[in-house]
């Protein structure tokens, strides 16, 4: 019987990072822009989002923030970052920058190279495929959707409705209860090393690291830098 593949979304299949900065780009030009002080750009902002983004997400999956409070947070954040000080409708600015965002980036639709080519051969070889991943329930349908990735996947398994977010072994143990198959031929394949690797295999499954930037290897797993090597690869 052929493994079963849980794919990781964002930055795995969906193209995360051009998708977002394109609209955070849009949002700023519009909204920001004209209410902020100085001569920042979008790449200004940009740049600094990123790096709250990350932070609240990781207090997101650590429990310390929730769906609610880290829309808003991310983006007022990032406005005090840029060195701006408390203003009047600093927090109305932040709510409709989060609306804006959770409204336009799921509708973007780059893919990494080669996502729909390989999801396409690997669903034709016979594997059941399914998406495992930490996004909000309600974007993560539109992105599967609007991108074109629906069509190879069984199932699209979000943390909102597991109850529980990768790496939690929880996350993974419901996703095999939710989809009838097994530790033992369920294989993670995501970019993200703690989440999906690590999570995966300390839930007995195996796991395949995404990493089209070259990071540094541990043993113990495949590596992969493009989406096509998944083709080449023993799926067995």
């Amino acid at each position: 019987m052929l493994p079963d593949l849980f794919f990781d979304l964002d930055r795995t299949l969906w193209d995360f990072d051009r998708n977002s900065r394109e609209a955070l780009h849009e949002i700023f030009l519009e909204l920001a822009q004209p209410k902020l002080p100085g001569d920042f750009t979008s790449a200004d902002f940009i740049a600094v989002y990123e790096v709250e983004n990350e932070r609240c997400w990781k207090a997101y999956r650590e429990g310390a923030l929730t769906q609610q409070e880290l829309r808003p947070l991310r983006f007022k954040r990032s406005v005090e970052k840029l060195g701006i000080a408390a203003f009047e409708g600093m927090d109305e600015l932040a709510d409709l920058m989060g609306e804006a965002y959770v409204k336009r980036a799921p509708y973007r639709t780059a893919l990494l190279d080669g996502a729909i080519e390989v999801c396409a051969a690997l669903h034709d070889r016979g594997h059941r495929m399914f998406i495992l991943t930490n996004g909000f329930e309600e974007v993560q349908h539109i992105k599967m959707k609007n991108s074109g990735l629906s069509p190879y996947f069984l199932k699209v398994l979000t943390s909102d409705a597991l109850g529980f977010k990768k790496p939690k072994r929880e996350a993974f143990d419901q996703s095999i209860a939710l989809t009838g198959s097994d530790a033992m031929r369920a294989i993670m394949i995501g970019d993200d090393l703690e989440c999906d690797v690590q999570g995966a295999i300390g839930a007995g499954w195996r796991a395949i690291h995404f990493d089209p930037k070259g990071g540094e290897l541990e043993a113990g797993y495949p590596h992969i830098a493009n989406l096509r090597e998944l083709l080449e690869l023993p799926l067995t």
